[in-house]
């Protein structure tokens, strides 16, 4: 009896290395930690990859922070399908959450 062995293609998939998903992160728990952001989602394809952040685990996600593999610039912030801001750094897009956010009350 033969064992047939099938080839398949590893497909490799664009990831967020550790010191990315570091500084995502770091964001993620100051935000978490005050009520803004309830849940996270990531997501690996060929091309890119995406982490999504929710305001509530049953809606759809409130920022998109995508890792495109031959774009420059790599990186981008995306709400609500519109695009916020392009970067070649994850620090530069990560700047947004850092500004406070004002709220105006009547």
């Amino acid at each position: 009896m033969r064992i047939l062995k099938l080839k398949t293609k590893k497909r490799k998939l664009i990831r967020f290395d550790k010191l990315e998903i570091n500084k995502i992160m770091e964001i993620y728990s100051i935000k978490i930690s005050s009520g803004e952001w309830k849940d996270y989602s990531i997501c690996f394809r060929r091309n890119y990859a995406l982490f999504c952040i929710h305001k509530s685990a049953f809606t759809e996600p409130t920022f998109e922070i995508m890792k495109n593999k031959n774009k420059n610039p790599m990186f981008s912030l995306w709400s609500n399908s519109k695009l916020i801001k392009k970067s070649e750094s994850l620090s530069k897009i990560l700047i947004y959450f850092k500004k406070p956010n004002l709220t105006l009350i009547n």
